[in-house]
């Protein structure tokens, strides 16, 4: 089990909520579902692989995202503490 510290990040996607969130190991994660899929070791570099799709949640990364605004920049996400 990860464990999850404060700094968080919300994107209320057409998916639902993702979040980038900061792990005991002091990288970020996207977290969806309560699932963490991967780590960076940057907030923004996390917010890069949501916006590429390229986080190894399925359900993301092959959603047609192609129709919504999803934010490509750290500072489009909801900071959430």
């Amino acid at each position: 089990r990860t464990e999850v510290n404060n700094n968080m990040w919300l994107y209320r996607s057409p998916i639902g909520p993702i979040f980038i969130v900061r792990l005991s190991n002091g990288r970020y994660g996207m977290m969806y579902n309560n699932t963490v899929w991967e780590s960076c070791s940057t907030p923004q570099e996390e917010a890069d692989n949501v916006y590429m799709q390229v986080t190894g949640c399925y359900k993301w990364d092959c959603f047609n995202a192609a129709m919504y605004d999803v934010p490509y920049d750290l500072s489009e996400w909801e900071f959430i503490g």
